[in-house]
């Protein structure tokens, strides 16, 4: 293939080239790359630059290939919505892309779509795989609104995961690059308070900025976590707070169910399995099922309450400092002892390679000291004050075999741990590797000599990739669980469930969400009376009532911690209600006009409020830290 074909603009797009590159490879392929990212044809123009009113944020946007200012595509996208508008331009059309996989998103924003229309708005709903999904919102280029429904995790409990994940600004997965620099500080606090009371205060006054700032909007709370289970032949199940009867985030239901015949194997139906083993590259669903492989240093029980789990015990020393207590006796799948050895090789393996879904707590731990060996004594300090050890450090991270990790980088010649092959995973957990046929079967095996041994002697996951076809199984007894990792029912499945005597229903309280994320620190979202008006064309009843059938709850605000979550804030403004009506009034009177099709127009360029409020960006009174608007032309 000749240099300067399709393979070079993809390596462009996926990487980022710094512009003297850009300029050789374009000059090489006498145009097709200018044409791509330059359509004027002026390939030599001066180059807009993107800049940020608060330089401290920059680094984030310019230091990493194949992001943000490095990634062509996100400057494509981003440069067009920070031009000021001309005269009598529109508001562009939204593009929000949804997963394939969960058909409610697409019903519910279908409603969205339909409702806009009476304000002058225009959607683009595309329908992606998971995996695409997940790689253009990483990447932040999957356009205006992001459509995310939550996952229940052990280590989301703790409000750092998604107060910091999803609203801070030096945070990659802020999807919507909304940067409040007073919530930011709130956020930085709480994360280094140790004090539990005055944590809550952080966090509950980090939840009214981000209410007050319209940055999400929260859909529905739930839906509801619903399931069946073949309660005739298994006995001790026991629903856990958030999770339900089956899940392997908290699989007490795995190791504490009992068989009421002579089978001793369990069958689960999931949607999904996985397309990786290694622990380090895996995603959601695939880390839960491996975290039942490789033990946790602490766990959740059914009330959410934290316990000791590999870690026997712990004492904080001072804000900074933690002395932990390795269980005894533990042994990892293949015989060898599981030692301090093996858990201080663990995090120093993970702060010198790992920057993925460990890091989230990782980051803020400056060593790993054995104190004392024959007791099996370990500190851990941190850079700083740090108050999530319990409920985040702890739930999140696991304990990795020295003797299989340790060379491994070099031995197969990779430098990210997410490349790693890992074909048969060795833990020290409740659960040993069995066989796995890609995309079909997973087989666990029970491993006895744990601590909390299960009490049955396999667990079966078998990948079905449709609701009916776990429901057909369920009612046949081929299934014993369905995992609401992946699913949940609703009440019209539930109540079909019903008829087979062999089947047992349960509801369990949740503290999920599906909500909305705007671009905000794009165009027109930089507006903080368009997003006002925008939050009120988002009708919730009708997701809650019609598309989940009433199995969900209708948002008292916009919050990631909802009710049932021990952080929520219940004193933060009501939930902008669905009225058309009000959304175009709101938009009259922040000089917004309609053309004559009825399509939603920008207020002219002479309108000083306008160009005030998407500078400013914030709701009076907080301010911004992100990306400024280009100079006006």
């Amino acid at each position: 293939m000749k240099k300067g074909t399709k393979r070079d603009s993809e390596r462009v797009s996926k990487k980022g080239v710094d512009r003297r590159t850009f300029l050789k490879m374009a000059a090489a392929t006498a145009g097709p790359l200018a044409a791509q990212w330059f359509p004027s044809g002026n390939l030599f123009a001066a180059e807009p630059r993107i800049e940020l009113v608060d330089p401290s944020y920059e680094k984030m946007y310019n230091s990493r290939d194949g992001y943000y200012m490095k990634d062509p595509r996100w400057m494509k996208q981003s440069l067009s919505r920070l031009q000021w508008p001309k005269a009598g331009e529109r508001v562009p059309e939204f593009k929000a892309i949804m997963q394939k996989e969960r058909p409610f998103v697409l019903d519910s924003m279908r409603k969205v779509a339909a409702d806009a229309q009476q304000v002058g708005l225009k959607y683009n709903l595309e329908l992606v795989s998971t995996s695409k999904w997940l790689e253009d919102i990483m990447y932040h280029i999957h356009g205006d609104v992001e459509v995310h429904a939550t996952v229940a995790r052990v280590e989301r409990v703790d409000p750092s995961d998604w107060l910091s994940t999803r609203g801070y600004g030096l945070e990659q997965r802020n999807y919507g690059e909304w940067v409040n620099k007073e919530y930011d500080q709130l956020v930085r606090q709480q994360a280094a308070e140790s004090d539990t009371k005055k944590r809550l205060e952080y966090v509950q006054q980090a939840q009214k900025i981000l209410a007050e700032d319209y940055f999400i909007t929260q859909f529905g709370w739930g839906p509801a976590t619903m399931e069946a289970y073949n309660g005739e032949d298994w006995d001790g199940v026991v629903p856990s707070k958030g999770f339900g009867v089956a899940s392997a985030d908290l699989f007490w239901n795995y190791l504490d169910v009992q068989p009421k015949t002579s089978r001793k194997r369990l069958n689960v139906g999931l949607v999904a399995l996985m397309k990786t083993t290694n622990m380090l590259g895996a995603d959601a669903r695939e880390r839960a099922l491996l975290r039942m492989v490789y033990d946790r240093l602490g766990y959740l029980d059914a009330n959410l309450n934290v316990v000791p789990w590999a870690l026997e015990s712990w004492k904080k020393v001072d804000n900074r400092t933690w002395d932990v207590k390795l269980r005894g006796g533990m042994t990892f799948h293949d015989g060898k002892p599981v030692t301090v050895d093996d858990l201080k090789f663990t995090f120093d393996f993970l702060c010198k390679y790992d920057r993925a879904e460990f890091w989230t707590a990782n980051q803020f731990l400056e060593k790993t000291e054995i104190l004392d060996a024959a007791n099996r004594m370990v500190r851990f300090t941190f850079k700083g004050p740090f108050g999530q050890f319990e409920t985040l450090f702890l739930l999140l991270n696991v304990v990795l075999p020295k003797h299989i990790f340790e060379g491994i980088m070099e031995k197969q010649n990779v430098t990210n741990p997410r490349h790693l092959q890992i074909p048969e995973p060795v833990g020290s957990g409740p659960f040993k590797w069995g066989q796995y046929k890609k995309d079909a079967e997973l087989l666990l095996v029970a491993n006895k000599q744990h601590f909390h041994a299960p009490k049955i002697d396999e667990v079966l996951f078998i990948c079905i990739p449709s609701a009916d076809g776990i429901m057909g199984r369920l009612e046949t007894k081929e299934l014993d669980y369905m995992d609401t990792g992946d699913m949940s029912l609703t009440p019209s499945q539930a109540e079909q469930l019903k008829r087979h005597k062999h089947l047992r229903i349960v509801r369990t309280a949740d503290f999920g969400w599906y909500h909305l994320v705007p671009m905000i620190s794009q165009l027109p979202w930089r507006d903080i009376e368009f997003r006002r008006a925008w939050h009120h064309t988002i009708d919730r009843k009708f997701l809650v009532d019609v598309v989940w059938e009433g199995g969900g709850r209708i948002p008292t605000a916009n919050t990631f911690l909802v009710e049932g979550s021990p952080f929520h804030n219940p004193k933060l403004p009501e939930i902008p209600r669905f009225d058309l009506k009000l959304a175009r009034e709101i938009l009259r009177e922040a000089g917004y006009s309609w053309d004559k099709e009825g399509r939603l127009v920008y207020p002219p360029p002479t309108d000083k409020k306008f160009v005030e409020r998407v500078n400013r960006v914030c709701k009076p009174g907080y301010t911004w830290g992100g990306l400024k608007m280009l100079p006006a032309g």
